[in-house]
């Protein structure tokens, strides 16, 4: 790992002629990549320095859950920091070539601030600031969803980033195309009898499409978790794989269910603006509504339940014997009920 790293450091950083890497070691959590972090004392241009980094890697493809590229990944990130106000980490560089860090990776900016947003609510030690931060991550997002995508997608990477078959010349393509991605793996997930809850949801939700809206680049994972903060502002905005060019209510609709899963309360922040959604719809000029939320909250899931439960599908089938798909079934299963009571179906609780 510490050769892999040398090695990109110096191919994207020629100025540099010396490098000690500190405490390199793994950070917990997370499923779809390995995560690492250490700090690099370097020489550039004769100046001594040190570089906190982040190394994201892929895992071995049978335990992968995610099928993204660090390559886009990288693309992505590199043009929203140089092209929007956006705060996120520089990414150094990347390496899809699996033999230097055993599996395709990526080197990024360890981005400084608070990643402990649970301490923004509930009583928490920085809950002063709570109002203020939420206010700048509605913000944030509003940039992200206003920036240009010829710009920040010029070569259309993010239209399929998985390679699923999405298309989206219009609203209607991607929506379409999504929902026969969907019924189209079926097959793969229904390793269960209660899956069919996972069918009824792709059938209503192509059944129920709500009214259109012009497609941008959306986080893919907006969630408590993945913003850091301090002194009132969003630092960074981070974990930018699942990123995709789709309906920006996505990015609304998932953080509604992860703030309940998350026990914060982004959605009702900032409070003089009568909560994140209205903010977002006076900073945006939209006219967002709850039930689109609810729409979207399941449709997130929808999204994301498709390459969990193949995952867990493939556990099941034992065409490998790890531990960590039977580990994602404690938070897959009981999703199940929840999808059902955005259904409304009668009687079922979350």
């Amino acid at each position: 790992m510490e050769q892999a790293i040398f090695a990109l450091m110096k191919r994207v950083e020629p100025s540099i002629t010396h490098i000690e890497i500190e405490e390199l070691q793994p950070i917990p959590g997370g499923f779809s990549r390995e995560t690492f972090k250490c700090d690099v004392r370097v020489t550039r241009n004769g100046v001594d320095e040190v570089l906190p980094l982040i190394i994201r890697k892929n895992p071995p493809d049978v335990e992968a859950i995610l099928n993204t590229s660090r390559a886009v990944e990288h693309d992505l990130i590199e043009a929203l920091r140089l092209r929007t106000t956006i705060p996120i980490s520089r990414s150094y560089g990347y390496e899809t070539d699996g033999a230097p860090f055993g599996e395709p990776a990526m080197i990024l900016e360890r981005a400084s601030g608070s990643g402990q947003t649970s301490a923004l609510f509930n009583g928490g030690a920085d809950e002063d600031q709570t109002e203020d931060v939420i206010k700048h991550l509605c913000e944030v997002l509003v940039e992200l969803h206003s920036a240009d995508v010829s710009l920040i997608d010029p070569e259309g990477a993010l239209v399929d980033p998985r390679g699923v078959g999405i298309t989206a010349g219009s609203w209607d393509e991607y929506m379409d195309s999504t929902f026969e991605y969907y019924l189209r793996e079926y097959k793969t997930i229904a390793w269960d009898p209660t899956m069919m809850i996972l069918l009824d949801s792709f059938l209503t939700l192509r059944r129920l499409k709500p009214r259109p809206m012009k497609l941008s680049v959306v986080h893919g994972d907006f969630n408590p978790a993945n913003f850091l903060y301090a002194d009132g502002k969003v630092t960074a905005l981070i974990d930018w794989e699942n990123s995709r060019i789709g309906d920006p209510r996505e990015d609304l609709g998932w953080m509604v269910l992860m703030d309940i899963l998350s026990n914060t309360s982004v959605m009702s922040y900032p409070k003089k603006e009568g909560g994140f959604l209205a903010y977002y719809n006076k900073l945006t000029g939209q006219d967002i509504t709850p039930e689109e939320l609810g729409y979207f909250t399941l449709f997130g899931t929808a999204n994301i339940a498709v390459p969990v439960h193949q995952s867990v599908a493939r556990r099941m089938n034992k065409d490998h014997l790890l531990l960590l798909p039977l580990y994602l079934t404690q938070s897959s299963m009981p999703a199940l009920p929840a999808m059902a009571q955005l259904m409304q179906y009668p009687g079922a609780t979350a």
